[in-house]
């Protein structure tokens, strides 16, 4: 991966909060956002847009009707996809151990044993470079933008990464 930080590549990985932002408001079955989900579709195939294994845990324990989002990380996987390696574990630990009273961390998943992406996602990007894309608030302390911020990592949203990539809806003249 490291050839591709000498091109100057930026290499983004997608939180939960972001996949969902994407889907909810840009629907991919519409025409009018086809270039956002083919930009996003090349950045795949280019290994410049990413997310971890707990991410697609997460949109797979979803249990709402909307299966939208299972259905594409499952078209995308190979390419999609990453493990969380040993480098990105070590990189959490100091952040759920930071963050652990703070709320950051969902208690209800805590209190059922399970994990979850978040700590997992900013010790990633940490670790490889990557500038991370969220879909929470930006102003309070114990969510993604600013646990990302404390630990080094570049945070954006939806709309910034829209506006980074050069996509813009145009009117028809």
């Amino acid at each position: 991966m490291m050839d591709l930080f000498s091109e100057g590549n930026t290499v983004y990985v997608i939180d939960t909060s972001g996949l969902i932002m994407l889907e909810s408001t840009f629907k991919k079955d519409n025409p009018v956002f086809a270039a956002i989900w083919e930009e996003i579709e090349d950045l795949i195939k280019q290994g410049c847009f990413k997310t971890i294994d707990f991410v697609e845990q997460e949109i797979n324990d979803y249990e709402g009707k909307e299966d939208f989002l299972k259905k594409w990380v499952k078209k995308w996987k190979k390419h999609l996809l990453v493990d969380t390696d040993a480098a990105s574990f070590n990189e959490a630990i100091p952040i759920i151990n930071a963050e652990y009273n703070t709320g950051f961390l969902n208690a209800r998943k805590q209190a059922e044993g399970k994990e979850e992406a978040d700590p997992y996602l900013i010790g990633y990007c940490k670790v490889h470079n990557c500038t991370l894309i969220a879909s929470e608030s930006k102003t309070k302390n114990n969510k993604i933008p600013a646990v990302s911020k404390r630990n080094g990592v570049r945070c954006i949203d939806i709309n910034d990464f829209l506006i980074e990539r050069g996509l813009r809806m145009e009117r028809k003249k």
